[in-house]
Parts: structure tokens; sequence; C-alpha cells
């Protein structure tokens, strides 16, 4: 794959034309409709051309989430699994039940594995291109700075994903190296060098951003980056660095939880108070997801008849982890599907008709043209997150007290009691630890985030064995990553065989 956009790091890339428009209230979008193509250094030579050029960065962020590998990290655990028809379908749909069930067809030739990492690794040579050419822009050194911090969070954001699923990769950066190029890429970096470039490109977003309450809606801020560097810290265990970088987050006055929990979840209420940083999506051509419609989130009877893919629904153990009085639930997942005027739609055919599905991302009351062209933003991050993070660091810094302050604002907000009220007395560290784990999926679930939680914090073989019947019988050891894609191997020779990962 690198080998093949090697043509982004020379004369012709992607040029974004359309800046952000800003339109009234909280709902404004960042438009991204690309209209030619220029050099890079015509298209960065002025403040207009380097904002279009970082745009096509965030058309990237865009491309990865508006499709199937979203649900990377979703299903193949404790929380999401493809529905029963999936392994039946044949072709590109068994590699995507293979994602969820750790059978043979998750190897290095899974559809939904080479795809991510290819797109990906696009996102990343935009974004290398992006902070290549900036500094030779005419805009102020301000403006400069803050453009740069845009693509460096973004190309964490890649990167941070790569890691976290295949372990040490390919680190191309801005950096020119002439013999990568004639090696077609790279070889495999240690999983500590590419976590020290996320962190060396999260430090200087969060020092160049702008605060969200000042931050043009729909480009990343100061805020997200505190907590996508909060997240990278927690991930490796380091509590003080983590806490440091999430406790401003704790204070400010930039964010704050939205009040209802269902609110979050819909359309008019996008971009809001709670959202740190959200993927823009509208209905227009080229800029819609078909999320909805995976999730069977919708039904508009007068576009098309049914009610979506149901591909992906939430396993049991999800479904059944609220308490009883918790506002999510209902917020979060549902039983029946309505039609735009209330009507029950009847899915009797479905197989799964009696099982739990996602309401999240439900469209039913939105602006979308279908279930496949949904213009339902997705949060990337959410001032929640960032409270159960710090809450958990708390905890592992021995710190119980203290967190359970924070785990029982989420509680409270969604109309539960305090948690040691619940449990009957003060939770031990390995009590609240638990907890934490389980709290995130009630929470955060169908997000994106539940497949490196579990695995941040060793459960993912554990839970996603006991919780996803699906992968009960297949899931091993060997599943703490995925296989790097095989056609990473034909076109780049840096990589060595021995470099793919253990079981593969």
């Amino acid at each position: 794959m690198l080998a093949n956009i090697h043509f982004l790091k020379q004369r012709l890339i992607p040029a974004l034309l359309l800046t952000a428009v800003l339109a009234a209230g909280c709902n404004k979008k960042l438009e991204i409709t690309p209209e030619t193509f220029v050099s890079p250094e015509d298209l960065y030579k002025d403040e207009q051309g380097a904002i279009a050029g970082v745009t096509g960065v965030y058309r990237k962020m865009m491309e990865f989430n508006n499709g199937d590998y979203y649900f990377m990290g979703i299903v193949g655990t404790d929380e999401g699994k493809t529905s029963s028809f999936v392994p039946t379908w044949g072709g590109y749909w068994q590699h995507y039940d293979g994602i969820n069930s750790y059978n043979s067809l998750l190897s290095a030739q899974n559809q939904l594995v080479q795809g991510t990492w290819n797109s990906l690794y696009k996102g990343i040579i935009n974004a290398n291109t992006a902070i290549k050419y900036i500094p030779t822009s005419s805009a102020s050194q301000k403006v400069k700075d803050r453009l740069t911090g845009e693509a460096k969070f973004l190309r964490a954001v890649f990167y941070f994903k790569l890691v976290q699923f295949f372990g040490g990769v390919p680190l191309p950066t801005e950096v020119e190296d002439p013999q990568a190029d004639a090696n077609g890429g790279k070889p495999r970096s240690a999983v500590d060098a590419v976590y020290a470039l996320i962190i060396t490109d999260l430090t200087f977003a969060a020092t160049n951003l702008d605060s969200k309450s000042i931050a043009e809606v729909g480009r990343v801020n100061k805020e997200a980056a505190q907590t996508l560097l909060g997240k990278v810290y927690l991930t490796q265990k380091d509590y003080t660095n983590a806490k440091a970088a999430l406790q401003p987050l704790m204070n400010t006055t930039a964010t704050a939880l939205m009040a209802n929990y269902a609110d979050l979840f819909k359309e008019v209420n996008e971009n809001n108070i709670e959202s740190l940083f959200e993927i823009q999506y509208t209905n227009e051509n080229g800029n819609t997801n078909a999320q909805a419609n995976t999730l069977g989130g919708w039904h508009i009877s007068n576009t098309d008849s049914g009610g979506g893919g149901h591909v992906v629904i939430p396993t049991d153990y999800y479904a059944n982890s609220f308490e009883d009085g918790d506002a999510r639930k209902d917020a979060s997942i549902r039983y029946k599907f309505y039609d735009a005027n209330g009507n029950v739609v009847d899915y009797w055919w479905w197989a799964d008709v009696t099982k739990p599905h996602v309401k999240k991302y439900d469209i039913t009351d939105g602006k979308s043209l279908n279930g496949g062209l949904s213009s339902r933003n997705l949060y990337y991050l959410r001032y929640a997150d960032a409270i159960l993070m710090y809450a958990e660091v708390l905890n592992e810094q021995n710190a119980t007290s203290e967190a359970l302050t924070y785990l029982n604002k989420i509680r409270n907000r969604a109309k539960l009691v305090n948690w040691e009220t619940k449990l009957g007395h003060t939770p031990t560290q390995q009590e609240l630890r638990d907890e934490l784990l389980k709290e995130r999926m009630r929470e955060l679930g169908f997000e994106g985030w539940r497949w490196c939680d579990l695995k941040r914090t060793g459960k993912l073989i554990t839970q996603t064995k006991a919780n996803n019947p699906d992968a009960a019988p297949y899931i091993s050891e060997k599943n703490a990553f995925f296989p790097i894609s095989a056609r990473e191997f034909e076109l780049n020779r840096s990589l060595k065989p021995s470099d793919q990962n253990p079981g593969f």
C-alpha cells in the first residue's frame, strides 16, 4: 500500500478548494468537496490553500469511518457482533464474519484488514504532505502552527489505530526517505517508536490548537488533543503523564457533559458542548456514511423498503449490562423499529428480530436520505470519555475514593445513584477497575473504543470468549493483534516475512 500512494509525496495531491463553511448555530459542518489537482507547492502557498490542504486530511478521516472499517474494534468484542445472517452471505461478508469470530478468514488476506491498513496509511501520507508544506505558506505563523497541529492530531489518530491493531508498523513521516521510496516503503518500526511519534504529534497539537470555546466547529481543538494524549498515555500505562494530560480537562469551562444522555444522539445536537471531536457528514453526495444501514438503525418509508442491513448488533452481554433505571439503555439499544410516522415496522423475516439492535445511529427524525446515505456525524471523542479515563488513572494511582467522584458524574447523568451506594460499600481498587471497564461499555458503546479498551486492560481474550458466542470457539492469544496486510508484504520490500504478527 505504501508503494501505491507514493504519488502523494510528489507533485500531485488532492486539493480541496472549499474551506470550512461557517453556518449559524452548533450544526456547522466542515465542507470537504474535492475539486481539482494542484502541486503541493502551489496549494500550500497561501492561507486559503493551506486550510484546504488540511481539510483534505479530514476527508481521509471521514472516508475511513464512513463504511465497514469503522467496525474494526467494535465487532469481535463483548460489546458487538455480526448478525446471524452474515456468515451465510458468502464472499466479502465472510471476511466481515472473520473479524467477529476470529476464524480462519481472519488472515492477512482479509479484505477488512487490508482495507483498514490501506485507508489509515492514505490518511498518514496526506497528513505528512500537509506537515511538510504548511511551513512554506504565506499564512501567519499562528495560523501555520494551528494547521500543523490539526494535521499532526490527525496523523496521531491514524497511527494510534495502527499501533493498537497491528503493533509496530512502517513509520513514514514528512521527512523524505529516498531509500524507503526505492524499496516501496519503510521497514517495520518498534511499537515504542510509533508511540513516541504519536505523543510528539499530540503534544504539539495540544500546545498550538485553539480551545474548543473558540475553535472552528468541525476542526480539532485543544481539548480533543489533550484527551487523546491522555488516552495514549493510559494505553501505555503511564499513569503519571495520563493524569497530567487529563487533569486540566476536569476544571475547564470549554466542555461539559450534556444534561441528558439521549440528546447526544439527536442530529440537531451535533457538535454539542460534550463533543470534543466529531467526524462530520452531510447528506450531500460523497459526504455521507453508511452506519445507519449496517446497524439497522433506520427506517424511512419514503425512500427504501426494509430497515437497513442489520449487519452488526449488540451482544446480549452489552444489552444486559445496564442497571434498572439507566437512562442510557433506551438511548442506546432498541427491540422495535418505527417509521417516520411512528408506526412499528415488522421485521418478522429477520432472524435476529428479537435481539437488541443499536439505536444511537437512528435517522428516522434526521436529515438523511436513507440508511446507506446517513448525514449523522460520528463521535470520535466525548468529554465523558475523558472523565472515565481520569477516574481510571486515579484508581490505578491508588486514589480509589477520588476516582469514585468522577465515575459518579457519569452515573448521575445516567440517572443512577452513586456506585458505592449501589454496591453497599466503598469499592476496592479491583472492584472499581472492573466496574470502570463495564461503565465504559455502557457509556461509549458502539462509538469505536471497545476492542482497544479490552486490549489495554488485558481483557480482550477472556471477555470476548465469555460474552461473544461467535468468537468463543476461535479467539486465542494471537488475536491481541490483527495480521499485517498481505498486500503490504507484496509491495513493500523493506518488510520481511518474519515481520508478520505471530500466528499469521
